[in-house]
């Protein structure tokens, strides 16, 4: 497996936040590319931050993005939440960290996520939408941008927040962020969203595009489905 190519200026990380405002679905005329998007404020005494939530949904004119969620979510990842600070927390790629790693941690059995149907951008918004518009607290795993980020004009973030006047800070590739290659080394750079339902239980959800499934299910170490166990 080898690292996706983030931004320049783009770092890896986890953020603990509130949503403030579900914008839920928003689809391109232009590409047809959609996002599911939120507004989120930190719980700093001093200088709370918003920050835009940003997942990808369905980035070709045809369904292409697979989800996999998990309601009362139970792994130690948990344990790890009650001592994250408020806001974003970048993340060391490597096992000794917090950091997302699809393929090399049991998080979740795999196969199902990669053996699914991609849904229809209408279809995930209406599975999100039912745990998202009662603006719960939530865990992001991502990238963060910001206005100092090296972002091309295009990018959906930093769009929103020139034309739309959201949040120039923002979490992004919220899904699986490998793809199949050369190199072999740790990767531990994931995205996902936890979604607090009550106070220290979670709602999981995992993300990846099909060309990423199509390339995991050649690879036998995209095998964890077996060992996994609520």
């Amino acid at each position: 497996m080898e690292l996706l190519s983030f931004s320049p200026g783009k770092v890896y990380g986890v953020l603990k936040a509130k949503i403030t405002t579900d914008n839920g679905e928003y689809k391109s005329n232009r590409t047809g590319m959609s996002h599911y998007n939120l507004i989120t404020t930190d719980d700093q005494e001093k200088n709370p931050e918003q920050y835009q939530v940003n997942i990808d949904i369905q980035s070709l004119h045809e369904p292409n993005v697979h989800i996999y969620f998990i309601d009362n979510y139970k792994n130690s990842l948990l344990e790890q939440f009650s001592t994250l600070d408020d806001g974003f927390t970048p993340l060391e790629s490597n096992a000794d960290t917090l950091a997302l790693d699809y393929i090399r941690e049991n998080l979740f059995p795999i196969k199902d996520l990669t053996q699914s149907t991609a849904l229809s951008a209408d279809e995930i918004a209406s599975v999100l939408d039912k745990y998202l518009e009662s603006d719960p607290n939530i865990i992001v795993f991502g990238t963060k941008y910001d206005d100092k980020t090296k972002l091309s004009k295009e990018h959906y973030g930093k769009k929103r927040a020139l034309y739309q006047n959201k949040p120039t800070k923002g979490v992004d590739d919220v899904h699986l962020n490998q793809t199949v290659g050369k190199n072999n080394e740790d990767e531990y750079q994931d995205g996902a969203l936890f979604v607090e339902t009550e106070p220290g239980s979670y709602t999981a959800f995992f993300f990846a595009f099909t060309n990423q499934c199509e390339s995991l299910s050649t690879i036998p170490e995209a095998g964890n489905s077996d060992d996994y166990t609520l």
